[in-house]
């Protein structure tokens, strides 16, 4: 059963990020340049450098709110739930986003805002049930399966530029918000909080689990204080801001740049901002197969593991942004580079993607959730640092060697932090009791 769950988390990621990221590719066709290769015949809307960026960015703000107390409600009422009903009112709201957008910005604004914050809450409910069902040597498989939303990049944006071209930019947003409700029939009939409470999972795997994965099972009060004053979870906040700058550049970003300055039409700037996110989700699950057979043969150290795997998904990376910045490069050369970025950065599913889960089992809900949340600011601000440094034309090449040579920087920066503030060990304050915490503020 606990494959099972990990399918489902996969599935749930793979359905959360196809509703959170069509919008990028349909924007090219929705709001088209000069040199856009997009149908005259088609509605287009009039909006800014500026209010694109508001667009991609106002689902980001409610995500941010939903990551924060997404995590606790999960906790404590259950993933499940949290889980389902996310992608129950995702789907309704993808589906609603062409009138809103037809009908005036403001309403766009409005109804990705609350798209946002509904999906916002599937990926710290997906985290606790990670905590619940996943035993340590299983953490690599697990993480990969949280790698379903690049997956669900690949797939949002492999298919928007096919049904753009002959159906129109709204077909790019009702298909995904239609394919989404058979996968949440079967969340409601395969997922269950905990291996206690599910009806099907054999005595075996059962006892199994539950003498493997130690979590409180009584409900504790979050200790945020300790949380919030601990150097190793500022450290996976600020690796995650890094991560987060460098997903979300390639998400928000991409497209725009194929589009505009390599001049590729919509099919072809979908097909290939999708290759990305198909390279990192496949270098994703590589990398977590292989840390979790060197973790069973006690090959390497879990923090040494961590650690290195930092060196390959932020630096390495980092370095490829900043080589994207080279002037003249070929439109073949700009493909194979940034495709190599992600893959390298796959590698989050031994670092930034189960490191909040070393630090504690009993709260990961709510680390993930407020590390994530970090990782959705970073989200926000760069749609704005493309357009500060492109507005004055979308389509000159020159104009994004700075939104290059920023976001490689941030990337490194924030992965070599870690490299000497991160930790693996679980911190005490993962059984913080009243008691705990008295005799913790003696010895401080």
């Amino acid at each position: 059963c606990r494959y099972i769950i990990a399918l489902m988390i996969f599935t749930s990621s793979c359905a959360s990020f196809m509703m959170r990221t069509n919008l990028n590719v349909n924007l090219v066709a929705m709001v088209p340049v000069s040199n856009s290769t997009y149908s005259e015949t088609q509605t287009t809307l009039d909006w800014t450098p500026y209010q694109r960026a508001n667009v991609l960015s106002s689902h980001l703000w409610g995500d941010i709110l939903a990551c924060l107390i997404g995590g606790p409600i999960a906790e404590r009422w259950g993933a499940r739930y949290v889980v389902f009903f996310g992608i129950l009112v995702s789907a309704v709201l993808t589906m609603a986003t062409p009138a809103a957008a037809k009908h005036s910005y403001i309403s766009m604004l409005v109804v990705r805002f609350i798209l946002g914050f509904f999906t916002g809450f599937i990926n710290p409910g997906c985290h606790v049930l990670l905590s619940r069902w996943a035993v340590a040597t299983d953490k690599g498989k697990f993480s990969g399966a949280l790698m379903g939303g690049s997956i669900g990049i690949f797939i949002a944006w492999s298919i928007c530029g096919q049904l753009i071209e002959p159906f129109g930019w709204e077909w790019g947003l009702y298909f995904f918000g239609i394919v989404s409700f058979p996968l949440i029939g079967l969340l409601w009939f395969l997922v269950y909080d905990s291996p206690e409470k599910h009806p099907y999972i054999s005595e075996k795997e059962k006892q199994y689990l539950t003498d493997n994965i130690q979590v409180q099972r009584k409900k504790q009060s979050i200790p945020y204080r300790h949380i919030l004053t601990s150097i190793p979870f500022w450290s996976l906040a600020i690796i995650n801001f890094g991560s987060g700058w460098g997903i979300f550049f390639v998400i928000t970003a991409a497209p725009n740049y194929i589009a505009n300055a390599l001049g590729f039409n919509i099919a072809s700037t979908g097909l290939l901002s999708a290759l990305t996110y198909l390279a990192k989700s496949t270098f994703a699950i590589m990398f977590g197969s292989v840390g979790d057979f060197l973790l069973q043969r006690k090959l390497v150290s879990l923090n040494m593991l961590r650690k290195s795997s930092t060196f390959i998904s932020h630096v390495i990376p980092g370095l490829g942004l900043i080589g994207m910045a080279y002037p003249g490069m070929q439109p073949a050369y700009y493909i194979a580079l940034i495709t190599g970025v992600m893959a390298m950065n796959g590698s989050v599913t031994l670092t930034t993607a189960v490191n909040g889960h070393d630090l504690t089992r009993n709260f990961a809900g709510t680390v993930n959730g407020i590390v994530f949340a970090m990782m959705t600011v970073a989200g926000i601000i760069t749609p704005y640092v493309t357009a500060f440094f492109t507005k004055d034309d979308e389509t000159s090449a020159a104009l994004w060697q700075p939104v290059f040579y920023t976001g490689g920087s941030v990337f490194m920066a924030t992965g070599l932090q870690f490299l000497f503030l991160g930790s693996t060990k679980t911190q005490y304050w993962n059984d913080i009791t009243k008691e705990k915490d008295a005799e913790h503020q003696e010895k401080n």
